[in-house]
């Protein structure tokens, strides 16, 4: 069942929330680079994503969403850290 690859997330960001479905192994700096591109956000920023459920802990960019087994439905908080000067 192709339904079956994709997860239903919902990112929230300074400029409002966006619930999109991506694939299962997409690693978190795709999805990162897809909120950038959704929202106009600069592309040599500096962010992060981390689950709402355990906002101390920033997911990192080189791991797939199922490494972190995220739920369908889920909500990933994204930061904006700035651009290091």
């Amino acid at each position: 069942m192709e339904r079956d690859k994709d997860l239903s997330l919902t990112v929230e960001t300074t400029q409002g929330s966006w619930k999109q479905d991506f694939p299962r192994n997409d690693k978190v700096e795709q999805v990162i680079q897809a909120v950038v591109r959704h929202f106009g956000f600069a592309p040599d920023g500096n962010y992060e994503l981390r689950l709402k459920a355990s906002p101390n802990e920033a997911l990192n960019p080189e791991r797939p969403l199922v490494s972190y087994h995220i739920e369908d439905g889920a909500v990933l908080i994204f930061t904006d850290l700035g651009i290091a000067v």
